[in-house]
């Protein structure tokens, strides 16, 4: 009976030994994608915040090249009205030069009348004039007349002066404007060719966060399935009374600890502190980075009336600390070297569900 008994004991103590080396070995499994996660993702913000900064300047970029063509749309608008003043200023002289010839044609009649008068001797006119008053009135009327076609002369003639001066300045004025329109251009070119190269950069920057997010959700796929060889007889259904079982998914909404919705974290803490109304779980756990569910040893060591402990309760939070983020779960029901456990995102899913773990595999807080 002793020998039996013996050997009994020997065969259940051969079995605890190979649990724990298989608990092991999935541990160190599961911990091989941590490092390949963490590089991940720091690859992941790394590249986002050179994506996001692209993004700036290209915004900022893009503001400058709006003004730049502002700049343009204002300083085409000015060459515009100047061209246009040109053109009316040639129109004048051009009008001015046709009154000044007609003048002219005028005087030259004028002159000829009076060249003529001048043929005649003062008696011939007074013999033509019907009294001495039409002979003074004759003289002072072609003398008027000659007066008069000699001022505009020199009325049209300054006129003509001064619009070709004018000219002279809106010709000058064009030349600038046309500078600085050709010169606004060029910017306008080099802003161009800086954005679509900073909207390069940024595409390629956000290829290459799009490239390692998808190796992220391998990785941690992979992960989630090392974790998962750890427990077994997962069963997915139900909601395990969760008050957030319905929220959106994925969730970046907190619950009252801070806390993701639906993430195994956020379960445990709501459920624990249901199970031990006189000891809920401390806010402040969600609020310290980190505040994975592998620093809830951490976390519980040093809050009042929390332990830590290799021995499982029903109503403990159950850790599995390997990965990068670890996972924590509820203890519902004890069986030898095993523990039932209920929880939320065993597959990265956000789902509730219930599976059996090996004690040795696992931390207990209670």
């Amino acid at each position: 009976m002793n020998t039996a008994k013996t050997k009994v004991l020997a065969a259940l103590s051969i079995v605890a030994v190979l649990l724990s080396l298989v608990s092991n070995i999935q541990t160190a499994q599961a911990d091989e994608y941590d490092a390949q996660i963490n590089a991940l993702k720091a690859q992941i913000n790394q590249n986002q915040a050179a994506a996001n900064q692209k993004r700036n300047e290209a915004n900022t970029l893009q503001n400058k090249l709006d003004s730049i063509n502002a700049q343009i749309r204002a300083a085409e608008a000015s060459l515009n009205l100047t061209r246009t003043q040109i053109s009316k200023t040639n129109q004048d002289i051009e009008d001015q030069n046709k009154e000044l010839n007609r003048q002219r044609d005028i005087l030259k009649e004028n002159l000829r009348i009076v060249y003529k008068q001048g043929e005649i001797t003062p008696l011939e006119i007074i013999a033509s004039s019907k009294n001495l008053s039409d002979f003074v009135a004759q003289q002072q009327y072609f003398s008027a007349i000659k007066n008069k076609i000699e001022q505009n002369l020199i009325k049209i003639d300054q006129i003509k002066k001064e619009l070709d001066n004018k000219k002279a300045e809106l010709t000058s004025l064009s030349a600038q404007q046309q500078g600085q329109v050709d010169s606004i251009a060029t910017q306008r070119s080099e802003q161009s060719s800086i954005l679509a190269q900073t909207r390069g950069d940024e595409a390629r920057y956000q290829q290459i966060v799009s490239d390692a997010k998808k190796q992220l959700t391998a990785a941690q796929a992979a992960q989630a399935a090392s974790i998962a060889a750890a427990s077994s007889n997962n069963v997915y259904g139900g909601t395990g009374g969760y008050p957030w079982a319905n929220a959106p998914w994925p969730n970046l909404q907190a619950d009252y600890w801070n806390f993701y919705q639906r993430q195994c974290t956020s379960y445990a803490v709501w459920r624990f502190s249901a199970l031990h109304p006189g000891k809920p779980v401390p806010t402040w756990w969600g609020t310290i980075v980190p505040t994975n569910a592998k620093h809830f040893p951490a976390r519980a060591s040093v809050t009042p009336g929390f332990s830590v402990s290799s021995t499982p309760q029903v109503g403990d939070m159950a850790v599995y600390s390997a990965g990068e983020y670890g996972h924590v779960m509820i203890v519902e029901s004890i069986s030898g070297n095993t523990v039932r456990v209920s929880q939320y995102n065993a597959g990265w899913d956000g789902r509730y569900s219930e599976s059996t773990w090996p004690i040795s595999s696992l931390t207990f807080i209670h």
